[in-house]
């Protein structure tokens, strides 16, 4: 019978280049669509606690492989979605890719304002963040907060829930600068994975979704971009410390 992993996130970190490099390997079958993402496991509609109805939505298609994934990045700071798959899946591969804190919250911003969401440069927007994400609720148009540009950086609480629930064993933690177009870092994946480690993708240089600042105005200041690899400094060490990242 097949495994199961989850790319659980960060957004604007990677993750649909992940998708790829894993749905393109013969011993892999991701779920499909990738847009929108499946979300299975926050959709009122579905029924989280019946794997045939799960598998049946994603999976009859896949042949014989070792591997079935899904790809929803909204899972990683949703605790109800975590509790979910460990009771239904227990035994889940649970992979993350995370991105320098300040990147990502620049990306963050420019999906955020290419979408329409965001009236306000960027550091107005991080400077309001607070006020801002306090007043948002939830729309059908994003399932979660688009203004928690700096919050959803800071990684290491997000981790923590998904940790305490599958343990650093089922926690496969990537670094977006380090894995991206890194042939020798996708096969270490592979490895991992228990799949032929040999086998080379194609798009493996390839940019899938890659912000774009200047469309957005999207410049920070030096003096801005200092204060905020500051504020991210507390978290990144918190990765340090329990899982040997450095992210900084």
């Amino acid at each position: 019978m097949a495994k199961h992993l989850f790319i659980i996130g960060a957004q604007r970190s990677g993750t649909t280049y992940l998708y790829k490099m894993l749905d393109a390997h013969p011993e892999v079958y991701m779920a499909k669509p990738v847009v929108p993402e499946p979300k299975y496991f926050i959709n009122p509609e579905n029924n989280s606690t019946d794997y045939n109805a799960y598998f049946k939505k994603y999976f009859t298609d896949a042949g014989d492989v070792v591997w079935l994934g899904e790809k929803s990045t909204s899972y990683m700071e949703c605790d109800e979605a975590a509790i979910a798959i460990s009771r239904l899946i227990p035994s889940a591969a649970i992979i993350v890719m995370l991105r320098d804190p300040v990147e990502r919250t620049i990306s963050h911003y420019s999906f955020t304002r290419d979408n329409g969401l965001e009236p306000y440069d960027i550091e107005r927007a991080i400077h309001e963040e607070s006020l801002r994400k306090d007043n948002w609720r939830t729309s059908a148009k994003t399932s979660v907060n688009p203004y928690a540009y700096t919050e959803r950086s800071k990684y290491a609480p997000y981790l923590e829930q998904w940790n305490n629930l599958f343990g650093k064993d089922r926690l496969i933690i990537l670094v977006t600068e380090h894995f991206v177009g890194n042939q020798s870092a996708i096969a270490a994946l592979y490895r991992r994975l228990g799949i032929n480690p040999r086998f080379v993708p194609p798009g493996l240089t390839e940019k899938v979704n890659a912000g774009s600042p200047a469309r957005t105005g999207c410049t920070l200041s030096e003096k801005f971009r200092s204060s905020l690899q500051e504020m991210f400094q507390p978290w990144n060490q918190i990765l340090k410390k329990n899982y040997g990242l450095d992210i900084s």
